[in-house]
């Protein structure tokens, strides 16, 4: 859920006190370089000028950063979220160093919070600026934690959101099973401007992977499977031998097996006639060397999950959409999800919409290209079919509380510091565990977000670029958890 910003995708926090700008404090600037590129480059984006923001970028940033992207590519990103956001105003600064600082800001005119952070190098030049999305502190947040405020306070939220462009999509929160928030904001097809429902169907991206741990989280509680089965238990004729000799079931979960992407190498075949078994994505990865000894890092890896999907087929004897369909959705009750592996089409579908083309981000928005559905994610759910699943999660209806727990532990560590369990992102919010999981590319943003130890979720579904979701989802999941860590 930490996403790094270069250059375009920014997540952010909004605003969840009534009058928090109003509130904002004066922040003293430490003397030191990278307070001074900071103070300046936020002078710069409250008037943002193209020439004025290429001259500095060019001015500022490291040559090996620019030899990556062009001090005008900079310029035009910058351009683009300071006129969104309006600028913004520094709260406060997190932390100072002679070579780095984190300040937390607050968007203008979106009322958004971000974490920035930059360091600088040789020269006192700097790298590309990060963002993460900043927590709110408890101390910020309302008193009156109502489900009828609570939705109140999201809805307008996304009102704003929506005004500025940033967010479209539906948000939902529940208790157990039973929805307790729900807001909106946008249209699912703005030419007809359809409204969204709990119903309307969403791709979801890489949300779906927690269909395929749950899978196997299942054929575990059955004792067909451990975590610690190596891949040639299954495919002894697995062409990569590092893969087959020492990649677990458990490493292909949580991305510590060191295998990569296959996404961008699924055919024009694929993507317009389906795919209807997961062993048939394996000749797209499965010579490929591993970025790292297995076990030793960390590294997001589609593959692995498409394989995990292979070996839960291997095992179960039933092709993955069956298998998802039969023993995830049906238990779950999710009677408006599909696989997504053969081209979907229903009118609940919302249209996706992009500003990414192949010659880089455009002004407009467009119809982005639609997904097709794997183990690795692209499946179709709803808001509320998504609440279920995770309730379903939860009481033991998938898996056992056992392994439910195994999924939500520790198994891998980002290179910035997060946590990863197996198919599940794992936080501190307010000392509350929250686990879950993002899915995110063109046209397509989502969150789904379980506070452990509660009956409290959050689904958060946007039908735009990343970080919609991030916009429209942080506030109803911060009251959330801090209505859960209040019942307790």
């Amino acid at each position: 859920m930490k996403l790094r910003r270069v250059l375009q995708a920014q997540v952010v926090l909004v605003c969840i006190a009534v009058g928090c700008a109003a509130q904002t404090p004066t922040v003293t600037w430490p003397d030191t370089a990278p307070a001074k590129l900071f103070h300046e480059w936020l002078s710069m984006c409250a008037s943002p000028d193209a020439a004025a923001l290429e001259a500095w970028s060019a001015a500022h940033y490291q040559d090996k950063f620019l030899k990556r992207v062009s001090a005008k590519e900079i310029a035009e990103s910058d351009m683009a979220e300071c006129s969104v956001h309006g600028g913004y105003r520094p709260v406060q600064v997190l932390e100072s160093k002679p070579d780095g600082l984190d300040i937390l800001v607050e968007g203008i005119k979106s009322g958004a919070f971000v974490q920035l952070g930059l360091k600088t190098g040789d020269g006192g030049k700097m790298g590309p600026m990060q963002g993460n999305a900043a927590t709110l502190p408890e101390s910020m947040l309302p008193k009156d934690l109502s489900d009828a405020a609570i939705e109140k306070a999201t809805q307008s939220s996304l009102d704003k959101l929506g005004k500025q462009g940033i967010a479209s999509g539906i948000v939902m929160a529940a208790k157990g099973a039973q929805p307790i928030v729900t807001a909106t904001v946008g249209y699912a097809d703005r030419q007809k401007k359809t409204p969204f429902t709990p119903s309307t169907q969403f791709t979801i991206g890489s949300m779906g992977k927690m269909f395929t741990a749950a899978g196997i989280g299942q054929l575990v509680d059955q004792g067909k499977i451990s975590y610690d089965d190596k891949v040639g238990k299954f495919f002894p004729e697995y062409p990569n031998k590092t893969v087959r000799e020492k990649v677990t079931v458990g490493m292909l979960l949580s991305h510590t097996g060191g295998m990569g992407d296959f996404l961008r190498k699924r055919t024009p075949q694929m993507m317009k006639n389906g795919v209807k078994r997961a062993d048939e994505f394996m000749p797209l990865y499965d010579n490929d060397e591993p970025r790292f000894e297995p076990g030793t890092s960390w590294a997001y890896s589609n593959a692995g999950l498409a394989l995990a999907g292979a070996i839960l087929e291997k095992v179960s004897g039933e092709d993955y959409p069956t298998y998802i369909r039969k023993h995830i959705f049906q238990v779950a009750g999710m009677k408006n999800s599909d696989p997504n592996n053969i081209p979907h089409s229903d009118p609940r579908l919302v249209t996706p919409y992009t500003r990414q083309t192949e010659q880089g981000p455009s002004k407009d928005w467009h119809e982005a290209e639609h997904d097709v559905g794997s183990p690795a994610g692209g499946a179709i759910s709803t808001a509320e079919d998504l609440i279920k699943f995770a309730d379903a999660l939860r009481s033991g209806k998938l898996v056992s509380s056992a392994t439910f727990r195994t999924m939500a532990q520790q198994h891998g560590k980002t290179p910035w510091g997060g946590q990863y369990g197996y198919a599940m992102e794992i936080e501190d919010v307010y000392g509350q565990t929250v686990v879950g999981h993002g899915g995110g590319f063109p046209g397509v943003n989502t969150h789904l977000y379980i506070v452990m130890d509660s009956p409290y979720t959050v689904v958060t579904l946007a039908n735009q670029d990343p970080p919609a979701a991030e916009f429209a989802g942080q506030q109803l999941e911060s009251l959330i958890v801090a209505k859960a860590k209040q019942k307790k």
